[in-house]
């Protein structure tokens, strides 16, 4: 399933990487917000960031730099539970901080993978 364009940030190349602004979760269907717990808001940004990547050329495992912002740092094993499912070892470098995030988000996740090998 993709993301409708009008609900996801799009990704945007710059020579060799593309760049994936902030995402927060939402529903892939309906561009709807998924409040819930870190790791269920953590699970639906990292599914949906695999999307995004994929109709970019890259994948998650093109991801090299990835941060994570989150609404309390005591969240972050939560975080990390779900997050090493996506990048198994040895994972992408990454920045995890605390935030105040809007819209009563708990999670937020931007990344930065390398581009599709193309002459683009």
């Amino acid at each position: 399933m993709s993301l409708p364009r009008e609900v996801t940030p799009s990704a945007v190349r710059g020579g060799a990487f593309v760049f994936v602004s902030g995402l927060t979760a939402v529903d892939p269907a309906t561009g709807e917000a998924i409040r819930g717990t870190t790791a269920i808001e953590t699970q639906r940004i990292l599914e949906n960031l695999k999307l995004i990547l994929a109709a970019a050329g890259s994948s998650l495992e093109r991801v090299v730099k990835v941060n994570v912002l989150v609404h309390s740092m005591l969240e972050a094993p939560n975080m990390n539970e779900i997050y090493a499912r996506f990048f198994p070892e040895p994972p992408p470098a990454r920045t995890v901080c605390g935030a105040r995030l809007a819209d009563g988000a708990k999670v937020m996740i931007e990344c930065t993978a390398l581009a599709p090998d193309d002459d683009r």
